[in-house]
């Protein structure tokens, strides 16, 4: 059996990604956002 620290793991904190990981996280999963940049919305595109 596999075990996991996470029930869904996000990659990409975009406004797709965040809102995705918001919704799990709100829906009692165990929830990992991953974002490659150190500060989340920097640059703004």
């Amino acid at each position: 059996m596999i075990h996991s620290e996470y029930d869904v793991i996000v990659v990409g904190a975009g406004p797709g990604g965040s809102i995705s990981a918001k919704i799990c996280a709100e829906n009692d999963l165990r929830t990992l956002l991953l974002e490659k940049r150190q500060e989340i919305g920097a640059p703004v595109r």
